[in-house]
């Protein structure tokens, strides 16, 4: 998976910077997302914040692309509805014995009869997870998951998807609102630098261009549209990738020296004077020393960046001795064409007739968790047939059982045997049975004599043992 570099203290994490790369869903297994448990602190802050140049959150109205805000939502139900259950477990005297007997033991009267053996193993973890003190797995075939959203957690694909479709929706709706009529067949080019995320377009006429930029330039719009491109690397999906992201590679790491500078300082370093082998500040401090002041300003108060000063310093004199150069940045560039945005020089995207591969991906996931659901009701319904048989052999045991103390209490040791009938000679049947009714060991099951064939010389009552 890739790893932005934005997290949910305002400072990157550039220990994490260098992105890795991300393989294609290789079987139907992969389509489940399984929660790494550091991801569960997801939900102690979900929005990103980006460098100090950014607008006021509030302006922000593109969604947000990254995984933990796909999880946030999956992690909250999650960790509602086992802070519920845990303090059910709680009311009792052990409760972790409670959650056992839930599970694994069949003789409980708590015992869960609806599970499968999975769903039992996903249940009982996070019960005692929660019991301790930590917070719950998130788990696709959780039955609470499969319960809320009718399926496991969305994949990265269909993620991109939604957001792409969120995106796309906002996109129109602003141009709406501000009375922006895009010529018709007007193909849109929308660039984000990797510094400021500022969103350049081009395609129309400079006059339109810019009322564009400044209705979409709100909040953090242009660092999510920079991370759902970057998201939408083809390459993540085993198709080939555009050159864009290679270039856009290429420039990662001055984008680092840039954001570890801005974040630290607030100055956007491509605008310095530098002079002598010194990048001044606006009141003509030395910025190196500034940021060394900084850094150990948010070092004692635990706001650390992620990344050692001393780990940039020759990278930053780098820069100090070649110079920033200002020309124009690559970034990466997303297409919007008659409403849709879509993805420039590959077939294999998230736009209109360049994603029939996606809608094959998805198609393949709904039958995965369609056929899942056929196998659970199996496994359940087999599980309540063994139950029931098992039921059943406990209950024919006792009825023998109960039948060998009477033959023992009333010496019935002989008897002859005609098939696969007991047959006692010389008993009186109706003395006995009365006996058995007063021991209370025997119950009358009608109320009237039996009227017996008129090939039978003998009556009787019905009665049970």
């Amino acid at each position: 998976m890739s790893t932005n570099p934005i997290t949910n203290t305002g400072m990157y994490d550039y220990s994490n910077y260098v992105r890795n790369t991300k393989t294609a869903v290789s079987s139907k297994t992969e389509k489940v997302t399984e929660t790494p448990e550091k991801n569960n602190c997801a939900n102690k802050g979900i929005d990103s914040t980006v460098s100090n140049n950014q607008n006021s959150n509030s302006e922000t109205t593109f969604p947000m692309s990254s995984s933990i805000q796909r999880l946030a939502e999956y992690i909250k139900v999650v960790n509602e509805h086992y802070e519920k259950v845990n303090e059910e477990n709680k009311k009792f005297a052990n409760p972790a014995g409670h959650i056992y007997d839930k599970y694994y033991n069949k003789k409980s009267p708590y015992y869960r009869k609806d599970l499968t053996k999975k769903e039992r193993e996903i249940c009982a973890t996070a019960e005692r997870q929660v019991l301790n003190g930590m917070l719950p797995s998130v788990n696709s075939y959780d039955p609470i998951i499969q319960k809320t959203f009718g399926g496991g957690i969305m994949n990265d694909t269909e993620w991109n998807a939604d957001v792409r479709r969120r995106m796309n929706e906002t996109i129109n709706q602003l141009f709406e609102e501000n009375g922006i009529a895009v010529p018709e067949g007007s193909d849109l080019r929308l660039r984000v630098d990797p510094y400021e995320y500022k969103i350049h377009v081009s395609g129309v006429d400079e006059a339109l261009a810019k009322r564009i930029e400044d209705i979409l330039n709100k909040g953090k719009n242009g660092a999510y549209l920079y991370e759902h491109i970057e998201w939408c690397n083809p390459k993540y999906n085993g198709f080939k990738q555009p050159k864009q992201y290679l270039w856009d590679t290429a420039v990662q790491e001055k984008a680092v020296i840039w954001h570890f500078v801005n974040d630290l300082t607030g100055y956007d370093i491509r605008k310095l004077e530098n002079k002598n082998g010194i990048i001044y500040t606006p009141d003509g401090r030395n910025l190196w020393d500034v940021m060394k002041e900084e850094y150990g300003k948010r070092f004692v108060d635990a706001d650390t960046t992620g990344i050692s000063l001393r780990s940039v310093y020759d990278d930053y004199q780098i820069y100090v001795k070649e110079g920033w150069s200002n020309e124009e940045e690559r970034g990466l560039t997303i297409g919007y064409r008659n409403g849709f945005l879509y993805d420039i020089d590959t077939e294999h995207g998230y736009g209109p007739g360049q994603d029939e591969w996606l809608k094959k991906l998805m198609e393949q996931n709904r039958q995965f968790w369609e056929s899942y659901q056929r196998e659970r009701e199996v496994e359940l319904r087999n599980e309540r047939t063994s139950s029931e048989a098992e039921s059943f052999a406990e209950e024919l045991e006792q009825g023998v059982n109960l039948s060998k103390s009477i033959l023992e209490k009333y010496n019935l040791d002989k008897y002859n045997h005609n098939t696969n009938l007991i047959s006692p000679t010389g008993i009186d049947w109706t003395s006995l049975i009365r006996s058995l009714a007063q021991e209370g060991k025997g119950s009358a099951l009608t109320d009237v004599i039996l009227r017996l064939s008129r090939n039978h010389e003998r009556s009787g009552f019905d009665a049970k043992a």
